[in-house]
């Protein structure tokens, strides 16, 4: 499966400049947690999360602390103050294996995804989730299609689905015949393992 595959398009993004308290809005008006910063190129140039709009706006409240805090300074008033510059961009044709590794060991909650250097659309971490509660019959029933399209047949193989591990039963060719319908199943939104089987 291909960050492509499950990307969120058109993204939404803002510049620099826009206010933060309208990307506030957008976050929260959209139900989202990330907007890529772009310049007036359209390229991308950083990424502003709900965690950078949050950091030093919310004010303590005198009457929950001991020792009253002090919060000195204003908040920051645009994007291009709290925007976080060193961004991850991933090309449509990622594996989005590698997308959820890439959101996982950076701790991030999203990725813009680039068609050559175009922003296309983003991948969050709710994105790959979605593809894990995929219904194990609609699995099953899209790797039955895609294995009948190669084969010509609509039987060649049995096929069984639980919690996203795809069983294949059958004969092979040889095994270029059973590295294609591996990879064939591999691809198929939601499909968590694939294991073949003679038989």
């Amino acid at each position: 499966m291909k960050a492509g595959q499950i990307m969120t398009s058109p993204v939404l993004t803002v510049t620099r400049d826009v206010p933060a308290r309208e990307a506030i809005a957008l976050l929260a008006s959209r139900g989202i947690t990330s907007l890529p910063v772009v310049d007036e190129d359209g390229d991308v140039i950083g990424i502003v999360s709900e965690v950078d709009l949050l950091r030093s706006r919310v004010p303590h409240d005198p009457r929950a602390h001991m020792v009253p805090h002090r919060d000195s300074s204003d908040p920051p008033r645009t994007v291009g103050e709290v925007m976080s510059d060193a961004v991850v961009c991933l090309s449509e044709n990622a594996d989005a294996a590698d997308l959820a590794e890439v959101l996982v060991d950076n701790r991030i909650r999203a990725v813009p995804i680039l068609r050559g250097g175009d922003l296309v659309g983003i991948v969050s971490r709710r994105d790959v989730l979605r593809t894990l509660v995929r219904d194990d019959e609609a699995i099953r029933a899209e790797v039955r299609e895609r294995l009948a399209a190669y084969a010509g047949e609509p039987d060649r193989w049995r096929v069984s689905v639980t919690d996203g591990v795809v069983t294949v039963s059958g004969t092979w060719t040889d095994d270029r015949d059973r590295a294609a319908v591996t990879n064939l199943t591999t691809t198929v939104p939601g499909v968590v393992r694939v294991h073949v089987r003679r038989g």
